[in-house]
């Protein structure tokens, strides 16, 4: 059971959460306009009114908004499978973004006040500029965080004269709308469609190598243990069998009994890791999680299992 299952559903559904049985129906290309448009305006008019008419933010000399939220717009508004607009790559590269771009110009600017010439705090000024966005592109590839507009929000933290005036308080006003954002794309793209799709890491596939798939479903003339097979397994989905010498004579005679044992693993293994699954292959029985299909999904995958083994040799 996910942590999202254990909130009203009517709550979890905001938060992208769906169940098993959640029938998806697609909607037509021009209301993924429509809510894109009305989530943007929302989530940008949002923020320029919490920091224009906010007295604590005012006090500051905040900006009406960070120009990098353009961008974070239009990726958690308009492109929200992208892992890119994740609530994890939103917040996270935004927070990293800030507090590099903030470091690097108290460390570049604000050190010194007394400078030699304008054109000697200029240079001083481009330099911690692209030193802040390359640190904090190589913070949130380490951290799994990358975010493209929280590259502009480091570079801005140095480049923008009044922002550097803000010093930390920069790394608040960035929190903020990043939270504000993500709040909004939740109540908005969950109206008819899913977001986020993770909130932390996404649901990986089960990867298994097609020149690994012996160790799985061994030739009939080899006895493998449960276990072996069961472990095999999860090395394949853990990605960890890379280079791994095949034999050239791998027999193409497969016993039946041998295939099926190896599906029971496989669903053993789903199973207890409560991922919802579906296997469909020609001469076997489909295979899937209980409440996955409706009847008339079972029933039309039914008839295209039919067409493959008739057509098969």
């Amino acid at each position: 059971m996910t942590r999202l299952e254990k909130f009203p559903y009517f709550i979890s559904y905001f938060l992208g959460y769906r169940k098993s049985n959640h029938n998806k129906k697609p909607i037509p290309q021009w209301r993924v306009y429509v809510w894109s448009f009305l989530a943007a305006w929302i989530g940008i008019a949002l923020l320029e009114i919490i920091f224009t008419y906010s007295e604590s933010f005012q006090n500051h000399d905040t900006p009406m908004i960070v120009a990098s939220f353009g961008a974070t717009a239009v990726l958690v508004y308009g492109v929200i499978e992208s892992p890119l607009a994740q609530p994890r790559n939103v917040i996270g590269g935004h927070t990293i973004g800030s507090i590099v771009g903030v470091i690097i110009a108290q460390l570049f600017l604000n050190i010194q006040h007394n400078w030699i010439s304008e054109s000697q705090k200029t240079a001083v000024t481009w330099v911690g500029g692209a030193t802040a966005m390359a640190l904090a592109l190589n913070l949130m590839q380490l951290t799994k965080t990358v975010h493209p507009p929280a590259g502009a929000s480091a570079l801005i933290a140095v480049v923008t004269p009044n922002i550097v005036e803000m010093a930390w308080f920069y790394i608040a006003v960035v929190v903020v709308s990043a939270i504000v954002q993500v709040t909004i794309a939740c109540l908005m793209n969950n109206v008819e469609r899913r977001y986020p799709q993770y909130w932390w890491t996404p649901h990986a596939p089960i990867k298994i190598d097609p020149l690994t798939v012996h160790t799985l479903m061994p030739s009939s003339d080899e006895k493998v243990p449960e276990e072996v097979v069961s472990d095999n397994l999860t090395e394949a989905e853990e990605g960890r069998l890379q280079n791994r010498s095949v034999s050239s004579q791998v027999s193409t005679c497969t016993s039946v009994g041998v295939v099926e044992h190896a599906l029971l693993v496989l669903r053993k293994h789903v199973d207890e890791s409560d991922t919802p699954f579906a296997l469909i292959s020609p001469g076997l029985p489909i295979v899937a999680t209980h409440g996955l299909l409706s009847p008339s999904e079972y029933e039309t995958l039914e008839l295209l299992l039919q067409k493959l083994n008739a057509k098969a040799p």
